[in-house]
């Protein structure tokens, strides 16, 4: 097996202009701190906390659009932002792997948000699951769309809950090199 690339689904336009309008917005702030009169060391250390936000979402935004799924023949990498994970192969549980939408009440639910970014129509990092789920109590998602993901519990303790353009393409191809 070469080498396989699949990409996550990408924004749709509410979130894109979301994640715009919030860029939009810190840049504002960081507009307004530098016009507003504050001492020195507070005006300083404002702007680099804003500066620092910018840029981090800002590459977050960016790296997005170019997040996929890398399969070799011995391992699978996910390279999301913020959270880019390799794994071997043999730690996904591939039978056990299937295509939901989070929507279903028998897709995994989520509890909360215990690192990562929360926007309209995009979820990103790790989550608390309400249930135990092949042995997970947490998840680390890139969703993009609801109703169409890919659940894949793997060995080290987590599920990669992922948007992806050819899930089912995907899933063929891990189910394919188990044999």
């Amino acid at each position: 097996m070469d080498t396989q690339v699949f990409l996550l689904t990408a924004f749709d336009a509410a979130t894109s202009a979301t994640f715009v309008s919030l860029l939009v917005g810190i840049g504002f702030i960081l507009i307004l701190l530098k016009i507003k009169p504050l001492p020195k060391g507070a005006k300083f250390a404002a702007l680099g906390m804003v500066i620092a936000v910018l840029g981090l979402l800002s590459w977050v935004f960016f790296k997005a659009h170019d997040a996929n799924i890398r399969v070799t023949p011995t391992s699978m990498t996910v390279d999301i932002p913020l959270y880019r994970t390799e794994l071997p192969l043999e730690s996904l549980l591939i039978s056990q792997a299937r295509i939901v939408s989070l929507d279903d009440a028998d897709a995994p639910q989520l509890s909360y948000r215990s690192n990562g970014v929360g926007l309209p129509g995009y979820r990103l990092g790790w989550f608390k699951l309400k249930d135990t789920i092949a042995n997970s109590d947490r998840a680390l998602l890139s969703v993009t769309n609801s109703n169409h993901v890919l659940v894949l519990p793997t060995t080290e303790g987590y599920l990669l809950i992922l948007s992806v353009e050819r899930a089912e393409s995907l899933l063929a191809l891990l189910l394919a090199s188990t044999l």
